[in-house]
């Protein structure tokens, strides 16, 4: 016989995954728990906050979240090239995370949910036909019970080892500074900094929040990175002969850092009484390390797969695994492939690669047209078409070379180079 649980759900991290998982579950009739382990949700804030505008329209957010609303982009190569792409209409959106995780948390309380904050979880556990969340909460120890977790906890979770769970992920480490007086060059453009000096296994950016304020940032890979990301973000802030002249009078507002998991094996994302979702589960493209969007999705799916499954469908947790996969499946292995391939370049292949695009109208018109920052697989087979013509063969033959390379290769390792798989240092 089953306990009598606590709740008929207990989502685990209040940020953007956590908050649209509670207020989807607690709107759907769920008696649920919201659990955050900072005394505030929203903060600390761990990204540059950059939302498609897909996300807008699907999930009904409020305009009064958006900071800034970006249409463009500039990518800086190793040599200094410069490649501009605009679209004809917004892409993305600049928003407050702390604001926004707050507004996700305010949504599921006004529908129900329970929030509670401060809570330090340390381990899950199955006890007498309920999970168990167990952890800390001021001081004294802590428990909720209820049929169904879902774990939003962020890129390094607890939770699923402590239930046998095993998501090997490779991440990269970022830090960012907030800055006013920032010299812009355009405020609805991002910069995108590239190469080996200036962020190894990843990049840096200046992503413009609106007036003169930015976040000024870079991620890298620990497996690349010969000093931590604070080196790399100081010297591209100094030395780099377009960031340091737009910050050469800003002033830091505040500083963030945080993992991102890149790179994640393909393994279940659910186990008995456990759906995970988010940064926890890997929902994130491996080009850019954006999740929100697809956290959002993610999370909805959780919510609907939990009512179901406290409604007795057994089948509802398998279910929420084909679901997000089908939906945005196919954009997280193609970023991994894309990943992958970048990483094996060159500083030369890429400043061919960004040559290219810089002198090609053609080529750039096609990034314009069908460029989409959710939704990325749809450019790679142009892309590809379009470095086998003759004009570009030369440049671009050796980068796609080793996109497909080292693509199959991530795809029959499972995601995550062979070498790294079982001796990944991020787990838990």
């Amino acid at each position: 016989m089953s306990a009598q649980a606590d709740f008929d759900l207990v989502v685990v991290g209040a940020g953007p995954a956590g908050g649209m998982t509670a207020f989807t579950a607690a709107q759907l009739g769920l008696k649920t728990a919201l659990l955050e382990e900072h005394p505030e949700v929203g903060t600390p804030a761990h990204c540059s906050g950059k939302l498609q505008v897909h996300a807008f329209r699907e999930f009904n957010l409020p305009a009064y979240l958006i900071l800034n609303t970006l249409q463009a982009g500039a990518f800086y190569a190793p040599d200094g090239t410069v490649a501009r792409v605009r679209r004809a209409s917004p892409d993305s959106h600049v928003v407050d995370r702390a604001a926004f995780d707050r507004w996700l948390a305010d949504q599921a309380q006004q529908q129900g949910a329970e929030l509670r904050t401060g809570i330090r979880v340390r381990g899950a556990e199955r006890l007498n036909g309920v999970m168990r969340v167990t952890g800390e909460w001021g001081g004294r120890t802590f428990s909720a019970t209820a049929p169904i977790i879902v774990d939003a906890e962020g890129a390094r979770p607890m939770l699923p080892q402590s239930l046998g769970m095993h998501l090997d992920r490779r991440v990269v480490l970022g830090l960012q500074y907030q800055m006013r007086e920032v010299d812009l060059d355009s405020e609805d453009c991002p910069e995108i900094y590239l190469g080996s000096p200036v962020a190894p296994g990843f990049f840096g950016w200046l992503m413009p929040i609106g007036g003169r304020r930015a976040r000024v940032g870079v991620c890298v890979d620990p497996h690349k990175a010969s000093s931590s990301p604070m080196h790399y973000l100081t010297r591209l802030m100094r030395e780099h002969p377009v960031a340091s002249r737009r910050l050469r009078s800003a002033v830091v507002e505040r500083k963030l850092a945080g993992p991102i998991p890149v790179l994640t094996s393909r393994a279940r994302t659910v186990t008995d009484g456990m759906i995970v979702v988010g940064d926890a589960a890997g929902q994130v493209k491996a080009t850019s390390g954006g999740g929100i969007y697809f956290s959002l999705i993610a999370a909805r799916l959780a919510a609907q797969a939990a009512t179901a499954y406290v409604g007795g469908d057994g089948t509802a947790l398998l279910r929420y695994e084909r679901l997000w996969r089908r939906r945005f499946g196919r954009e997280l292995r193609a970023t991994a492939m894309a990943r992958l391939a970048i990483n094996e370049m060159t500083d030369a292949e890429i400043n061919a690669f960004i040559g290219a695009i810089a002198s090609d109208e053609a080529l750039r018109g096609m990034i314009e047209r069908l460029g989409d920052t959710a939704f990325q697989s749809r450019l790679l087979p142009p892309l590809a078409a379009r470095a086998l013509h003759p004009a570009h063969l030369r440049q671009l033959a050796p980068p796609m070379f080793k996109l497909l390379r080292y693509g199959l290769r991530a795809l029959w390792a499972d995601g995550i180079p062979a070498e790294e798989n079982g001796a990944s240092n991020v787990n838990g």
